[in-house]
């Protein structure tokens, strides 16, 4: 059985197509079985029986309808604060899907995970630290002389 996944897997990855390349030859993709590797993003849209997901390979993004218990397995999605899983997707590509009005996706027949998502960190940069601190200090400098004008302003009258 492990054999038969890890073959399968490289199977696969040999036969990766970048998702702007399905877009950019759309005529020649349209209605051939492709492979694609890319983060899950956003969240799953169920639809009755089936879903929709949305991936994104660094190239481009792209719309996948599949069954819903296909998508049981997926965790985490990609979005400011998490890395998505990143999934191996086989499937029907369409430049124009008559049963969704005319739109480019792609009808998944199989999914794998790959590489599971995980939450991300983001550090504040040094000096934007500095210029908040600076910018602040300035603001209330600026709003202290605004102040004592206005003070100095209503005495002479």
């Amino acid at each position: 059985m492990v054999t038969t996944i890890l073959s399968l897997l490289i199977t696969l990855q040999n036969n990766i197509v970048s998702i702007n390349d399905l877009v950019k030859e759309s005529h020649s993709y349209h209605n051939q079985e492709v492979v694609i590797e890319a983060e899950v993003i956003l969240e799953v849209l169920e639809r009755d029986d089936y879903a929709w997901l949305n991936v994104n390979d660094g190239t481009n993004a792209i719309g996948i309808y599949l069954p819903i218990e296909m998508t049981k397995d997926l965790d985490a999605f990609g979005d400011y604060n998490h890395k998505g899983d990143i999934v191996l997707v086989k499937g029907v590509f369409s430049r124009n899907c008559d049963e969704h009005g005319g739109e480019i996706d792609i009808h998944a027949t199989s999914l794998i995970i790959v590489k599971e998502g995980y939450k991300t960190e983001h550090d504040v940069s040094e000096w934007k630290f500095i210029v908040a601190i600076i910018s602040f200090t300035s603001s209330i400098i600026v709003f202290l002389i605004y102040r004592s004008k206005c003070k100095n302003v209503q005495t002479e009258e």
